[in-house]
């Protein structure tokens, strides 16, 4: 079958959605990063000022700042960005069902069936360039192939508001093997030990010898250099699968020590996992706890509970238990991460209670933490909080808006 593969990249999204709400950042360095308090200090994104200054993504704000000295930094602001990438993916709908995000500023899109109703797709991607320009603010840059990775490969290579065509491995084939997609440096290291550098080189040697080189990527990346892949670009009503586990995990402003510092940052933990649950609609079977103390070393435990439960209290106090029952509560911790699994929108048929009897379901809790989410949505997160997390706002970030949790929901 003949495809047309659209790979859309928001440019610079992070810094770009920034200056689109303050113009004055535009002419002069400016790059999204952690707070540097936190243990966050890293440049999540930096506008072309900035990259003309030397500034890098993933470089520490230090290093940035003796490049730079005058670099603005700004704090990510993720609500402003999901709205944002939603609205261009509203655009995208108007021209195809089968979208496929990859992460929040990319998305491929499959264009076959829809070139008939538009009459080419050159006439697709130049509306696309120009609506998201005029009608959002932000610019894109487009690869288009017959295959998802070359598609990817392409709007790697467009510069911004501009687009990038791959009809074979020849209009590539110059290009370093690290271009293509999943090749990581490891992967690299070993490719070049063995004499192969570009996209050519891997396209040109036998699946069995980079199986060989690379294990079983090694195939993949045969195909992927040929451009070879035929995986399907999902529609709009599978791109949604069914999530396998949620997640909330805090590297903390400074190292957790006693259970008093732990019990704060578990409760913010578990509220968070707890409110995105009840959004959802979802019961969990098992919790999970990860700890890594300040040397490093990381440690997960785990629960399974006798019945599932959607309630926030639940986790904080099963992960709680795996705490004082396997750890060293003087320890120093540097973050830990709760999460849940075993997730299913439909609860098992158990014993409620009214009166929070051990091991049955609490309807006064479900009643309690739904009223919660209600006044947190009308007034804010901010609106209601435990008192627990007032004793040191510090490490608990809870009254910071600016504090990075990574929250996870993994997919089956």
């Amino acid at each position: 079958m003949n495809r047309t593969i659209l790979h859309c990249d928001l440019n610079c999204f992070f810094a770009s959605a920034e200056m689109l709400y303050h113009p004055e950042f535009r002419n002069v360095p400016m790059a999204i990063a952690g707070d540097i308090k936190q243990r966050h200090g890293i440049i999540l994104a930096k506008n072309v000022p900035a990259k003309t200054r030397g500034v890098k993504t993933a470089e520490t704000i230090g290093e940035a700042l003796k490049k730079c000295p005058e670099l603005i930094l700004r704090s990510p602001d993720y609500e402003t960005y999901d709205y944002l990438s939603g609205k261009v993916r509203e655009l995208y709908y108007e021209y195809t069902d089968r979208i496929e995000p990859f992460g929040i500023d990319e998305c491929w899109l499959d264009i076959s069936e829809s070139i008939p109703y538009f009459g080419s797709w050159q006439y697709i991607v130049s509306s696309l360039l120009r609506r998201v320009k005029e009608e959002i603010g932000l610019t894109l840059s487009i690869g288009i192939s017959n295959n998802k990775v070359y598609a990817k490969l392409g709007s790697d290579i467009a510069k911004e508001d501009e687009f990038f065509r791959i009809d074979s491995l020849d209009d590539i084939g110059h290009l370093p093997v690290s271009s293509l997609l999943g090749v990581g440096e490891k992967s690299i290291d070993r490719l070049h030990s063995f004499g192969i550098h570009t996209i050519r080189d891997a396209a040109d040697s036998s699946p069995s010898y980079l199986e060989s080189v690379l294990g079983k990527y090694g195939i993949s990346l045969y195909l992927y250099a040929n451009g070879l892949d035929n995986s399907p670009v999902a529609r709009i009503d599978q791109a949604h699968e069914p999530v396998k586990s949620i997640s909330n995990s805090m590297t903390c402003s400074k190292d957790v020590c006693g259970l008093d510092d732990f019990k704060i940052v578990l409760t913010v933990l578990s509220e968070n996992v707890g409110r995105r649950l009840l959004n959802k609609g979802l019961y969990y079977k098992t919790v999970h706890l990860t700890l890594r103390d300040t040397h490093l070393k990381v440690r997960t435990l785990q629960k399974k509970l006798k019945e599932n439960t959607d309630l926030a209290k639940q986790i904080y106090d099963e992960a709680l238990s795996l705490f004082l029952e396997n750890c060293d509560i003087n320890l120093p911790y540097r973050s830990i991460g709760v999460a849940v699994s075993g997730l299913s929108d439909k609860k098992e048929e158990s014993q409620i209670d009214l009166f929070e009897k051990s091991g049955t379901y609490s309807l006064k809790q479900k009643k309690k933490e739904t009223a919660i989410e209600q006044i947190r949505r009308r007034f804010g997160k901010q609106a209601v909080c435990s008192l627990r997390v007032l004793e040191d706002s510090e490490l608990s970030s809870f009254v910071n808006k600016n504090m990075i949790f990574k929250e996870d929901e993994k997919q089956i």
